[in-house]
């Protein structure tokens, strides 16, 4: 009798303790909820524990722990896109602002009744080109908007991309030739068709060439190749005024480096190439190798 009852008051300290342990880790628990609870991006990381083992309670704490990782992730990815869009807005101003500012200028400098017909002339051909800048921008901005958001028409079929290609080559000549820029250019022979729209095809080298012009130093090369299944078309050109660290952020829209925006330049260009290039269930890439920067384009074929 003694005995048992020796053993009974055992075994109530030992329930009483696991008792205790457990409104212990409860109430840790609902602390550590609190802070969670009220936690921001600024407290990453931060994970439930138990001060004592408790099977009970281990399942329940590494749920937890997984919605808490799922909802810093969302937190971290708010972030991120919030301060992209601020990047973005501060850009667009920028954009905006430039050719408007110039219009504004040279307006007010036309009201001048003294003003000779040689500066009129002159004052409005700077209006018509900011404005062609404008407009660039504008409808550059709505197309990738609406690239983004799936609703820039697609009409996909069998297309011959090097008769585009020396086209568009042949109507920048005198670009090239202005800025004095060397082109190396090697279209293998017999090449397949892709499946694209020649319209998109036209967009994406147009953008491609005007890039080089802007930025691409004085030698462009430009390749077109079979490579298995796909067609590949590389854009190799002097890019010193970008680093590894641009590539990463090449395609974003918006992109430039600070040392290249010039007012002129929307920096939509090859975010629009890589959203028609996917589009069209492609595969672009960028690379730089000192201080040639590469763009290649894979094509599959139709």
């Amino acid at each position: 009798m003694f005995l048992t009852l020796i053993f009974f008051i055992a075994l109530s300290a030992v329930l009483l303790a696991l008792l205790l342990l457990e409104r212990r880790s409860l109430g840790k628990l609902r602390d550590d909820l609190g802070a969670v609870n009220h936690s921001d991006e600024s407290t990453p990381n931060r994970r439930l524990s138990l001060p004592a083992p408790g099977r009970s309670l281990e399942s329940l704490v590494r749920e937890i722990n997984t919605l808490m990782d799922q909802k810093q992730a969302v937190q971290v990815e708010s972030l991120r896109r919030e301060k992209a869009l601020r990047r973005q807005i501060a850009n667009i101003s920028h954009d905006l602002r430039t050719p408007l500012t110039a219009i504004l200028g040279y307006t007010q400098l036309l009201k001048d009744p003294t003003l000779s017909a040689e500066d009129r002339a002159e004052y409005l051909t700077v209006v018509e080109k900011r404005s062609h800048t404008l407009q660039t921008l504008l409808t550059g901005f709505y197309d990738l908007s609406r690239m983004e958001s799936g609703e820039y028409p697609l009409n996909l079929c069998p297309v011959a991309l090097h008769p585009i290609l020396c086209e568009l080559l042949a109507a920048f000549y005198e670009d090239f030739t202005d800025k004095d820029i060397h082109l190396e250019i090697d279209l293998e022979d017999g090449l397949p068709e892709v499946r694209a729209d020649a319209g998109a095809v036209t967009r994406i080298f147009t953008n491609l060439i005007q890039n080089s012009l802007k930025h691409g130093g004085r030698h462009l090369e430009i390749r077109q190749y079979a490579e298995g299944n796909t067609v590949v078309t590389i854009f190799k050109n002097e890019a010193g005024g970008l680093t590894e660290s641009d590539i990463a952020s090449i395609f974003d829209r918006f992109f430039t480096a600070d040392r290249m925006r010039t007012g002129q330049n929307t920096g939509l260009g090859l975010a629009i190439v890589k959203n028609l290039v996917e589009a069209m269930g492609h595969r672009v890439t960028a690379s730089l190798d000192g201080s040639l920067f590469s763009l290649r384009i894979y094509w599959n074929q139709a």
